[in-house]
């Protein structure tokens, strides 16, 4: 059973939505949600696994699914979605296209 350190800020800051997505086969809706506006886009890849993202936050997914805050993130995932809301009230939506 593999050790699950605390989530670190230090790491959190350097992670940018690139972190996520695998270069490669696939599309993925990337949508964008600030003070009523919203920006919508579609990339080439795919999202990295739950697995692959808790480990990069440094938590704990339970049943394919990841669910915390992490130096005021609120990012919650399961397979083919990805959803984060920051502090100001943003949010960014990355899912299957």
């Amino acid at each position: 059973m593999p050790c699950i350190s605390p989530p670190s800020p230090e790491k959190v800051v350097k992670l940018k939505e690139e972190s996520f997505i695998r270069e490669g086969k696939g599309k993925l809706k990337v949508v964008i949600e600030s003070e009523g506006e919203k920006l919508e886009t579609t990339v080439k890849g795919s999202l990295k696994s739950v697995e692959e993202i808790a480990e990069m936050l440094g938590v704990e997914a339970k049943d394919g699914r990841l669910e915390a805050t992490v130096d005021g993130v609120m990012v919650r995932m399961e397979r083919g979605r990805l959803e984060m809301e920051f502090k100001n009230g943003d949010r960014l939506r990355i899912e299957r296209a």
